[in-house]
């Protein structure tokens, strides 16, 4: 809901953000909501219905609101302290840096901001994530708008959320799929971006690859994190385009022909490792597609666009259409 409100009212510069919001917030709200509604109203679970909610009502998500509001002022806090160094003599940073930090005093109450202020792994941590800021998708290719590997994690996370509403899943399904798309590309920090062209290149290179991806995940990542987190980024991270299950406490991998709908319950905290891959490459196509369309052409884009719709025209997977989705960003 942040995402999409922050969509609309794009390139508005923080402090003038929040002001506007603290005098306008309830006619920019309904102006949002007004926007956005015929291009999200189809989507199940009520989904316009709780965005609503989530902007009109002040004591709706009342938890979630002040825990996403301390994840900003942590995120401005990160940046900031990347350019602090080499913009000391700038008139204001002084105060800027006083004015982030007594901010984030407010959410000292959160478990979480607690956490991040008194463990200095979990500090290490964000700052290897964090550099999945800078590293850039389609290194080698020219294309507009750039996309980062943070920014196209994102974008899987929810299109893999929207896709799972559209079969309904239980809570537990919801979950793990938005998670499994937020964190599939996570080992990337340590590998960097091998294309596919590279990894199909000689027999058994993909697995090899796959299983440096696991020794480096478990030697540089997993060291950082509580070890009672290890096994659900374990989860997400490792086999990550297969259909899974948790049964005692234990991954189970599901064979290719089992229909993972079968285990729609929480207990078996099912993830659709195919819907996960099929909405990572849908967002490569879009991402050819928007480069396409602003007239920047090259042979690998154009390629990649052909090939990914010729693989998904009459794909049904999970119980969701990719055919119809691929063929809406179709280049004629």
């Amino acid at each position: 809901f942040e995402f999409l409100h922050r969509i609309v009212l794009t390139d508005i510069k923080p402090p003038i953000y929040h002001q506007l919001m603290a005098d306008k917030g309830e006619q920019l709200n309904r102006w949002v909501l007004s926007e956005l509604k015929n291009k999200v109203e189809t989507i199940e679970g009520g989904f316009f219905d709780k965005f609503e909610s989530y902007l009109t009502q002040p004591e709706y998500a009342v938890k979630e609101k002040k825990i996403l509001k301390a994840a900003h002022y942590f995120a401005t806090k990160w940046e900031f302290e990347l350019l602090r160094d080499m913009n000391k003599s700038l008139y204001g940073v002084q105060e800027t840096e006083e004015a982030i930090n007594s901010q984030i005093v407010e959410y000292f109450d959160l478990a979480g901001v607690k956490a991040l202020y008194g463990k200095e792994n979990i500090k290490h941590f964000l700052d290897l994530v964090g550099q999945l800021r800078f590293q850039q998708r389609w290194a080698r290719v020219t294309r507009i708008p750039e996309t980062s590997v943070m920014g196209h994690m994102l974008i899987v996370a929810i299109f893999s959320y929207f896709a799972t509403m559209q079969t309904n899943a239980c809570e537990s399904r919801i979950k793990h799929n938005f998670f499994g798309g937020l964190f599939h590309d996570l080992p990337e920090v340590l590998t960097r971006d091998i294309v596919s062209p590279v990894k199909n290149a000689v027999e058994g290179l993909g697995e090899l690859l796959k299983e440096i991806e696991r020794k480096q995940v478990e030697e540089k990542i997993f060291p950082l994190i509580p070890k009672h987190w290890q096994q659900e980024f374990r989860y997400y991270t490792e086999n990550e385009f297969d259909s899974k299950i948790m049964c005692n406490g234990q991954i189970v991998i599901l064979p290719p022909d089992e229909k993972p709908l079968a285990y729609n319950d929480d207990a078996s905290q099912p993830i659709d490792g195919p819907l996960i891959r099929a909405c990572d490459h849908f967002a490569a196509y879009i991402e050819a597609y928007l480069s396409l369309s602003q007239g920047v052409h090259s042979k690998h884009l154009t390629e990649a666009h052909q090939s990914l719709y010729k693989q998904y025209e009459n794909e049904n997977i999970c119980g969701v259409d990719f055919g119809q989705l691929f063929d809406y960003f179709k280049i004629v």
